[in-house]
């Protein structure tokens, strides 16, 4: 017997192994009934096609859990009826900024489906809670929201056994039939290196009571996963089948030159179609027949894309593309319009933003999608610019990465390639935003809000209107800054439903003036307005007040906001060419 090669490292790979088709991976796993997972961040996509082509014209009764019911692919299969309940945080259009989905809201209406609302962190920490085998994870978020009361089965309030008088929330562990996630690369085992940030990929998976059906970009063999063992997020005890799916995550982008494939940017011109075509059951019928039925393969499916489309979808994923998207979209003439509200707006929340870093020390901007982030990305230039250093997160997983001019949108892969870190949503809001050294101010957007700070952007006129997202877990910070274009119908006495309570927002900045709560008062006090072409403060106050649902408190020194300078607008307008989310003038 030669010793010498008891110890030799495995370098055979599994002729064939777990790898099979998409068509045969879902015939074998796919059953009626289950609980079915979709990662967000790592896109299955091509997964969701398979399953609808399978399942069309059948009443499966799915239970779709996702972070977000956002991709066509996600929404196609929800809205064609093939799931009669939904576990999600955020079920919207997310390009260019979330708005509702109306099919969506008609399918509740009728009561042919069930919504389920989590946050972002909550739900990935029920993942958590089953994949450690430990019944459920405590959390610092939800507590005293509509949200926490609806799901009273899942979660509950406790005194913390080790700290007297604190109070924390339990949320119940939850455990899908099955999982579903594309990634860079696998080895025939199932050994999967995913791209990314992870965003709500990492834990669900690891939770799943059947395994994983894994889509990749490529099948590689174990010396490439061995090399890249620190990249592997997904052993393949996990994975029940690997299935070599080129552009898996179409539309969605994927960063896979960081792992050595072919990246490919988001798809927005096939996003801004799908909302167009989609607004009604005829319309959505027919875009599926157009873009599932009529491919029966993914081969099928990328010679309709189109050659062109494919290489401007690689080029987009590339480090230098935001050099020739800002010599393309950005004219000198924008430097010369005036300025609008909502430009205002945004610089004002920039200018705050940087007060508090000066003021309090803040080391860290959690920044949510739209407008929000772009005040605390021209807040972030703006410090550049005195020498002083911010980091810039969302709950996506980027970490102190620099948005880069052109594309504003959150999920552009400019903000992947430009981050000093990578991560997932359990790391970003349970440590960077809420733990104990996070120093960090979160800035939001909401659909409304009342004199308390208390938002709402799940249930508006007893329709479901976007979902919660990271919102509530983005309070965990150590303060929060709210924008809101103003208007009576959003600016309540109080919400009807609390989607996050308002205690640590103490700061309101609207298109018309900014509000901050005074000391220790619970209530928004009116500090500043903008001057636009009023002629007096109390025409202004006066404005204010018609678009507010609450009486306003003003402050004895009420303050004008000076206009906007030159560089501020100019920093803006590079980020935002378009006007996309500051609007046209």
């Amino acid at each position: 017997m030669n010793r010498e090669k008891i110890f030799e490292l495995e370098g055979r790979d599994l002729k064939k192994g777990k790898v099979v088709s998409l068509k045969e991976a879902v015939r074998r796993c796919i059953q009626p009934e289950m609980a079915i997972h979709a990662c967000t961040g790592a896109y299955p996509n091509a997964i969701l096609r398979e399953i609808i082509r399978q399942f069309w014209g059948k009443v499966p009764n799915f239970t779709f859990i996702s972070s977000g019911i956002a991709t066509p692919y996600e929404i196609a299969l929800v809205c064609s009826g093939l799931a009669k309940k939904v576990i999600t945080t955020n079920h919207s259009y997310t390009y260019p900024a979330p708005r509702p989905i109306p099919l969506l809201q008609e399918l509740q209406r009728k009561g042919q489906i069930n919504i389920e609302m989590w946050s972002t962190y909550t739900l990935e920490q029920r993942f958590l809670a089953a994949a450690l085998d430990v019944g459920f994870m405590p959390t610092k978020s939800l507590i005293g929201s509509d949200v926490a009361r609806e799901n009273s089965d899942s979660y509950t309030i406790i005194g913390n056994p080790f700290e007297k008088g604190s109070r924390l929330g339990i949320v119940k562990a939850l455990a899908p039939d099955i999982s579903l996630i594309h990634g860079c690369v696998a080895d025939t085992e199932g050994n999967t290196i995913l791209a990314p940030p992870y965003f709500a990929s990492i834990w669900g998976p690891l939770a799943s009571k059947n395994g994983v059906i894994v889509s990749v970009e490529r099948i590689v063999s174990k010396n490439f996963i061995r090399k890249h063992a620190p990249l592997v997020t997904l052993p393949g005890e996990y994975v029940k089948y690997v299935c070599e799916v080129p552009y898996g995550s179409h539309p969605q982008g994927m960063a896979g030159e960081i792992v050595g494939v072919n990246g490919y940017g988001e798809d927005y011109e096939f996003l801004r179609n799908f909302v167009s075509i989609t607004k009604d059951e005829e319309g959505l019928n027919e875009w599926i027949d157009q873009w599932i039925f009529s491919q029966a393969t993914q081969n099928d499916y990328l010679r309709k894309l189109g050659l062109k489309k494919i290489v401007s979808l690689k080029g987009k994923s590339t480090s230098d593309t935001w050099k020739f998207e800002h010599i393309t979209s950005f004219s000198s003439t924008l430097l010369n319009e005036k300025y609008n509200s909502l430009e205002m707006m945004i610089i004002a929340a920039a200018r705050e933003l940087i007060n508090l870093v000066n003021q309090k020390g803040y080391q860290r901007i959690l920044v949510g999608i739209g407008r929000s982030a772009l005040a605390a990305w021209t807040a972030f230039y703006l410090l550049k610019q005195q020498n002083k250093r911010v980091t810039l997160m969302s709950g996506l997983g980027h970490v102190g990465y620099e948005p880069r001019p052109g594309d504003p949108y959150l999920m552009t892969l400019s903000n992947v390639i430009t981050s000093v870190a990578l991560t997932d949503t359990t790391k970003v809001y349970g440590v960077f935003v809420g733990g104990k050294n996070a120093k960090c101010v979160s800035v939001l957007g909401a659909a409304q809000i009342d004199k308390f700070g208390n938002t709402n952007t799940v249930k508006v006129n007893d329709k479901s209107f976007i979902g919660l997202g990271g919102s509530a877990d983005a309070l965990s910070s150590s303060e929060t800054v709210v924008m809101a274009k103003q208007s009576r119908d959003r600016f309540l006495e109080k919400v009807s439903y609390i989607g996050c309570p308002g205690k640590k927002v103490r700061m309101l900045v609207t298109d018309l003036g900014i509000f901050k709560k005074i000391g220790s008062e619970e209530t928004f006090t009116l500090v500043a307005y903008f001057k636009k072409s009023l002629s007096s403060k109390d025409n202004s106050f006066f404005e204010i007040q018609e678009k507010c649902g609450w009486k306003i408190k003003a402050a004895r020194d009420l303050e004008e906001v000076s206009p906007p300078t030159e560089e501020e607008l100019y920093i803006l307008r590079s980020l935002d060419p378009k006007g996309i989310y500051r609007g046209k003038n």
